[in-house]
């Protein structure tokens, strides 16, 4: 059976199939015979809400003989993607797969590592498994007899994950996943709601004042008493407003937009922060933030950078600033400062939070961690933030010196010489 007759049969099988088990039994053990794998597994990545960590759980193991060894499940639930987050970001994280054609490629060793080679792992593929843009889980296929170039049947491989992403999608739809899939469904689309909401309020806020001037015109021509003087000042506060919405939408642009792979753009990085700033700032103000911007007297800088990223970054600073005082009693401000250097410039977000202990300051950019309620943070924000401003040649830390919050950026200047 060739591999494409193999994933219509894989196809046919799931679509037949209203059971879970049944499914994944009948449709791997093809895969594996076809294949002649060693062993499948697949698990299901779970939030452990005491420490705050992902991990996983084995749903179903196929193994070609009792000679192969059982993966221990308290060895699998002491596993954590932060183990290799380098290598699960620059995979697994975006959907790409992670396989060794041979264990000689391994570099990043855990203990679950450690288990496979004891037990003579040759080589191994593990596939991401996606649905509702979520990483739900895993497909693992392992061999122990010899090794595999993983790379000539790689994208057969992600076609047949993707049959299994459906499987589960509809499962979840039957609701054969239970309680637990619907309500972190549930979740995701509270916060989809919020993010909309947000949007809307900062969009509508500057149109209801539009049409509040729009009226006023109205009644003004209904009465016959049509001042010059008036209309001209209606008509600035109606362009100003115009202005406002088209700021707000530019700078979702900025954040959504995708810059070609490795492509810099020479942008002056004072805009780029103002043009975030715009999403954000009447929601602030709102909550009763005053948001205070001290840059008003630095020149153009000009950076080269990613534009999108360097939002992203000022984006989830402001926030976590936002979740943090939003709730606060006591003063709350958000300060916004740039200093320019000879070869750097250096931008600082202060708020009015107190500075965090130290044995949590050591962990803040840490993948994973996190001081939020579990269903309000990732733990991964400031780690990715990190990681953007150390590839544009940056740095960016925590600044454990400041009595407040204050997190720093510094990027490198253009040199036009």
């Amino acid at each position: 059976m060739n591999f494409l007759s193999l994933i219509n049969e894989m196809n046919r099988v799931l679509l037949n199939t209203s059971d879970l088990e049944v499914g994944l039994d009948r449709c791997l053990k093809l895969l594996a015979t076809e294949l002649r794998l060693d062993c499948v597994l697949i698990d299901k990545n779970f939030l452990n809400e005491e420490t705050n960590r992902i991990y996983v759980e084995n749903i179903y193991e196929w193994k070609v003989s009792d000679e192969i060894k059982r993966v221990d499940d308290e060895l699998l639930s002491s596993f954590s993607y932060e183990d290799i987050y380098e290598i699960f970001s620059n995979t697994l994280a975006i959907g790409k797969p992670l396989f060794r054609n041979s264990m000689s490629e391994v570099v990043n060793q855990t203990k679950i590592g450690d288990f496979f080679m004891d037990n003579g792992l040759k080589s191994f593929f593990i596939a991401p498994i996606y649905f509702n843009s979520t990483h739900w889980g895993n497909l693992s296929l392992f061999d122990y007899k010899e090794e595999r170039n993983w790379n000539e049947i790689e994208d057969e491989l992600m076609l047949a994950v993707g049959i299994l992403s459906s499987f589960f999608k509809n499962m979840e739809t039957r609701d054969l996943f239970g309680q637990e899939l619907c309500s972190n469904h549930a979740a995701k689309m509270a916060t989809l709601g919020e993010m909309a909401s947000g949007i809307a309020h900062e969009i509508n806020n500057p149109l209801f004042v539009i049409n509040g001037y729009a009226s006023k015109i109205d009644s003004a021509i209904e009465r016959g008493i049509l001042d010059v003087h008036e209309l001209k000042n209606i008509s600035q506060m109606i362009q100003r407003h115009c202005k406002r919405v088209t700021s707000i939408i530019s700078g979702l642009r900025l954040i959504s937009r995708k810059s070609k792979l490795d492509e810099l753009e020479v942008r002056n990085f004072k805009e780029i922060i103002e043009s975030t700033i715009d999403i954000s700032k009447e929601r602030i103000r709102l909550a009763g933030i005053e948001l205070i911007n001290k840059m008003d007297n630095i020149d153009d800088i000009s950076i080269e950078c990613h534009p999108e990223q360097i939002s992203q970054v000022i984006v989830n600073l402001l926030n976590n600033s936002y979740d943090s005082l939003s709730t606060r009693q006591a003063e709350r401000w958000i300060s916004l400062d740039m200093v320019e250097l000879e070869d750097r410039v250096i931008f600082s977000l202060t708020d009015s939070g107190e500075r965090i202990a130290s044995e949590i300051a050591k962990k803040i950019m840490q993948p994973f961690f996190t001081t939020k309620d579990s269903d309000k943070g990732t733990g991964l924000g400031l780690s990715i933030s990190k990681e953007i401003i150390l590839k544009h040649g940056g740095n960016f830390y925590l600044d454990e010196h400041c009595e407040n919050m204050r997190f720093i950026i510094e990027l490198p200047k253009l040199d036009f010489e």
